[in-house]
């Protein structure tokens, strides 16, 4: 994905027409640019606005995005992605109080995955990522990501979960403490869009959510995924 993208660019994104697509970008009076006679759009600007965009798109227009980010990229949307990055990427941290030990545990353990080199660098760009606007959703999740992750040398896309030991503050605005931390760390834009397209429509679920609070370990939460990630493909 291009730092400039066009509403044709935006629509893709969306899984929209172009009207519908321009109908929701004024709403949300995204600043445009003129690139070579044309009007685009900041590529860092609409990814912070779809991201907090996916968070309150019905159902069926999440679905039309994920499929829509899947197919720019050549992926098989039928693929259990969020299942097979989880594989071994769901982490129990034993001591961690607070929204920035949280963070610096995530920087800590996506660095020792080898995915990703330079733990400060990481660490920077979520807290910046945090600062600008929270990642932390209602139903008690984060889907927590780099700012600017061209800032990062990323040696393959990540996909983590975090369940700390007790809820924490984590910045959602209406007071509510987060339970599940998601680190999404995906170099290609599309890719990112894909998945948190994804995980969102899986969130929609309280009782998903419930059950992977309640699970015993890590085995049976990646189960628990497959199985609602397995679900949500099949009434696509």
């Amino acid at each position: 994905m291009e730092d400039y993208l066009t509403l044709t660019d935006t629509a893709r994104c969306l899984g929209m027409g172009l009207k519908e697509a321009s109908r929701e970008v004024e709403k949300a009076g995204l600043r445009t640019v003129l690139r070579q006679g044309r009007r685009c759009y900041l590529r860092s600007d609409i990814m912070e606005w779809l991201t907090r965009e996916f968070g309150s798109l019905a159902a069926e227009k999440l679905a039309a995005a994920e499929q829509s980010n899947a197919e720019t990229i050549g992926l098989d949307p039928s693929r259990l992605l969020v299942t097979d990055k989880l594989f071994g990427r769901i982490v129990f941290p034993p001591r961690v109080g607070t929204g920035s030990s949280m963070l610096r545990t995530m920087a800590a353990e996506a660095v020792s995955t080898g995915a990703i080199y330079d733990e400060k660098a990481l660490l920077d760009q979520l807290i910046r990522r945090e600062e600008a606007c929270s990642t932390a959703l209602r139903c008690g999740v984060a889907l927590t990501h780099p700012l600017n992750v061209k800032q990062l040398y990323v040696e393959q896309s990540l996909l983590m979960l975090f369940r700390p030991p007790h809820p924490l503050p984590f910045g959602e605005e209406h007071g509510r403490l987060t339970a599940l931390f998601f680190l999404l760390v995906f170099p290609e834009a599309n890719e990112h869009l894909h998945v948190l397209a994804r995980l969102s429509r899986m969130l929609r679920s309280d009782r998903f959510i419930e059950e992977l609070l309640s699970a015993a370990g890590g085995d049976e939460m990646l189960d628990m995924i497959e199985e609602r990630e397995k679900d949500l493909i099949s009434r696509s």
